[in-house]
């Protein structure tokens, strides 16, 4: 009997242009059969595995596309169960020429990446590559390095100053706010949002309301905020690249953790969240708390902490990745600091920086505030906690002056 070959429903991260990881999606068409997919890229096959789908029922096939010459390519799976072929194919321009991303890729050939894997992106991919990419604030003559690009004119004084305290604190408060009209829109947006109940939220609740920057201009505005990515741009040496808004009315209550595992970047450093108050920050509101210098204390990551990917259940995690930071913490010594923002406030930190929600000892009491997150250009984006591909929104960020 011959093989027959259908079309594969596959749902793609990226379409047109890819950058990072490309990801395709999948459900197996026959249920409890072994399955196995090749990848090919421009005809030539790169991959032949197992394809084990996860708890939700889907295979994940991934493509670093840093490892492909920027430009059109074509990319075909093609899945065997038994006697049956399914298959999918897209076409994608690859473009990670900037930033970054020429180091990456140097990075991921010497260090003999796969450029197509099934399964979980994760930490342990990368771990070899790691050591050659260190960001320059976190290397050893940081300090260094600022004064030569302060006598080289390539920063102003006050520039220089913020850098040096986020490289020594892990986290810096700006010296401008955001404009005040700014500061009126954007809570006039989250009125409508809150009136509106988006994403179901009900007032006084912690949760956060995400990607709002997608349906109000006033939090989009913010998210391209020029002289925040011209800051973000200083400490990447690399332009910055928006990922993601989160925004919240009440404080979120987290606990102390490091981004990293959420939001990891390779290389490694090349993350920074800005948090952006909206009002007033008052005692006793679940205000934001830093833990400065903690930016140095040893990154955390799942396959090191022996914890399986969250998928719905975050037990295990709060058990071993939580609780290994809290025992770091404790072992530092290192006292946690309230942040009382101003409103208009703009406070940036690195992504291995502890920082944690207080609790809201007065309910009552907001804290409203816009939280961002933003990638180097040319990084490799991606969730070591969950397993998933990250997405860096490809915008051109508006020029300072």
């Amino acid at each position: 009997m011959g093989i027959f070959t259908d079309s594969l429903p596959v749902e793609w991260n990226q379409y047109g242009r890819a950058a990072g990881v490309l990801r395709a999606l999948f459900s197996l068409p026959e249920a409890g059969l072994s399955a196995s997919v090749k990848v090919s890229v421009d005809g030539a096959e790169v991959l032949e595995a197992p394809a084990a789908p996860k708890s939700d029922g889907r295979v994940r096939v991934n493509l670093h596309t840093h490892l492909l010459d920027d430009g059109m390519h074509e990319i075909h799976l093609r899945l065997s169960q038994g006697k049956r072929e399914w298959s999918a194919s897209t076409r994608v321009e690859t473009r990670n020429g900037g930033g970054v991303g020429p180091r990456v890729r140097e990075a991921l050939r010497t260090h003999g990446a796969p450029l197509a894997f099934v399964g979980d992106c994760d930490a342990s991919h990368y771990a070899s590559a790691q050591a050659a990419l260190t960001a320059w604030v976190d290397a050893p003559n940081a300090e260094q390095r600022i004064s030569d690009k302060l006598s080289a004119g390539a920063i102003t004084a006050s520039e220089a100053d913020m850098l040096r305290r986020f490289v020594r604190d892990g986290f810096v408060i700006l010296d401008e706010l955001l404009p005040d009209p700014m500061v009126e829109r954007a809570n006039a947006a989250l009125d409508e949002a809150i009136a509106n109940g988006y994403q179901g939220y009900r007032y006084g609740e912690s949760t956060r309301l995400e990607q709002m920057h997608v349906h109000f201009p006033a939090i989009r505005d913010i998210w391209l905020y020029p002289p925040v990515h011209r800051f973000l741009s200083l400490v990447f040496d690399a332009p910055s690249r928006p990922c993601q808004s989160l925004v919240y009315v009440f404080g979120s209550q987290q606990d102390a953790h490091q981004d990293t595992i959420h939001l990891t970047p390779f290389p490694a450093g090349l993350m920074c969240g800005v948090w952006i108050a909206l009002e007033d920050v008052r005692p006793g509101s679940g205000e934001l708390v830093v833990y400065p210098g903690s930016h140095r204390l040893p990154r955390v990551y799942m396959h090191e902490a022996g914890c399986a990917k969250v998928s719905g259940d975050w037990s295990e995690f709060g058990t071993k990745v939580v609780g290994r930071w809290t025992q770091m913490l404790r072992d530092s010594g290192i006292a946690p600091m309230p942040y009382l923002a101003k409103r208009g406030q703009i406070l940036i930190w690195h992504e291995n920086l502890m920082h944690a929600g207080s609790v809201r000892r007065d309910p009552s009491l907001s804290r409203r505030s816009v939280v961002t997150h933003h990638f180097a250009e040319g990084v490799i984006a991606y969730y070591d906690s969950s397993g998933d591909v990250g997405y860096v929104y490809p915008e051109a960020v508006p020029a300072v002056g």
